[in-house]
């Protein structure tokens, strides 16, 4: 029993000292941006869902998708027992030449699920317009559109602030 106390002892560590790295924050991301209260307010069809769910709002300014200079945010919310809103995942891309923004947004309120992905590469699943409004170091996102099974869908979320986005991978 005692052979295995150093192996566990180093892999207790190794996991602790990947944790730590995973929480260190980018150079100007601003306290308290992870884990903060995201307000959402969702129309689906017929039905209304508000939430102020943990989550988590980024934005690069000097991003690049398929070598297009661009805004990049991303909003990361999950709601806990009892929200009516479970999860929400968005991620949008602002072209700087002017061409059309590319939205992707997956969406669990209630019982419902929704899906949108607009990219000029793929088809499109479903329809959005997303219009940003700053608000302090945060912002309003208000979503405009049709899910993947053509459900019209408003969605406003509001950011208190956004972090940095930090690169993955190097």
């Amino acid at each position: 029993m005692l052979r295995f106390t150093p192996l566990a002892a180093l892999l207790i560590l190794a996991a602790g000292t990947r944790e730590a790295a995973a929480q260190r924050r980018a150079p100007g991301a601003s306290a308290g941006t992870e884990g903060s209260k995201v307000s959402i307010v969702a129309r689906l069809d017929s039905k209304s869902y508000t939430s102020q769910v943990s989550g988590s709002c980024k934005h690069e300014p000097s991003a690049s998708i398929y070598d297009v200079p661009a805004a990049l945010y991303m909003v990361q919310a999950q709601g806990g027992e009892g929200s009516e809103i479970q999860q929400l995942s968005l991620t949008l891309w602002r072209p700087k030449n002017g061409s059309a923004d590319q939205v992707s947004l997956s969406l669990q309120a209630g019982s419902s699920s929704s899906r949108i992905d607009v990219n000029p590469r793929n088809k499109a699943v479903g329809a959005a317009t997303v219009e940003l409004k700053p608000v302090e170091s945060g912002g309003t996102f208000e979503l405009k559109g049709k899910d993947a099974k053509g459900a019209a869908l408003n969605l406003t979320i509001s950011c208190p602030t956004f972090a940095a986005v930090v690169a993955e991978g190097g």
